[in-house]
């Protein structure tokens, strides 16, 4: 999947997990595959050669929009580069050398 057409708006950010010693972030997510589809799947953004990593979160604010979503959108660096993730209250910038989308995850 070409990562700059994917649409994260309404998605629910999960859980994050950093693994410094490997440079490998990894963001958990249910999100919309389709403006059709009215049920969000799990997948993980997988970002390798993760040279910094940056998160603001509110969590009381990821908890109360949780259900309608608390990612607003996102922005996909080019590889290698900078992506941004915006979310209710907060955002996670990642700067890597690849992100894939692992689905189902």
């Amino acid at each position: 999947m070409d990562l700059s057409q994917l649409e994260l708006h309404d998605a629910q950010l999960l859980a994050v997990h950093l693994d410094p010693a490997a440079r490998v972030a990894e963001v958990h997510l249910a999100y919309y595959p389709d403006e059709e589809v009215r049920e969000r799947v799990r997948a993980v953004l997988r970002f390798t050669g993760v040279s910094h990593f940056n998160q603001l979160a509110d969590f009381g604010q990821l908890e109360d929009h949780a259900g309608a979503g608390n990612v607003s959108y996102w922005v996909s660096g080019e590889t290698p580069g900078v992506s941004y993730i915006y979310l209710v209250r907060g955002l996670i910038a990642v700067t890597a050398a690849s992100v894939e989308l692992v689905a189902g995850a």
